[in-house]
């Protein structure tokens, strides 16, 4: 089969996004581990990375729609990683306060 030029560029050009989406899960969520010998186990741990993996895009996406872009390496350094405190509200109910975009912007510098 022969194929012309820009048809080969166009059908690399979607595998990209994939690709970048491997890696992103790779390094930031450490898919590529397995954990144990169990099938089951290692099928259970991808499933758990994967939610986290979209339950952090989702966050990201609502909360700083200006860091969506950002990997999940950085993700989870600007979200997780990032000082917070623990407070005790009214009725003894627990509080975290977390830095708004503005610090999480100059903590990240």
């Amino acid at each position: 089969m022969v194929e012309a030029p820009e048809d080969v560029a166009a059908r690399y050009d979607l595998r990209a996004g994939v690709e970048m989406l491997i890696r992103d899960l790779k390094h930031g969520w450490g898919c590529g581990q397995v954990p144990s010998h169990t099938f089951v186990a290692n099928h259970a741990m991808l499933l758990l990375k994967l939610l986290a993996h979209n339950l952090m895009r989702r966050y990201a996406l609502r909360r700083f729609p200006e860091l969506s872009r950002w990997t999940a390496p950085w993700l989870r350094r600007g979200l997780i990683l990032a000082p917070g405190r623990l407070l005790r509200g009214p009725g003894r109910e627990r509080l975290l306060r977390a830095p708004e975009l503005s610090l999480l912007g100059r903590w990240l510098n």
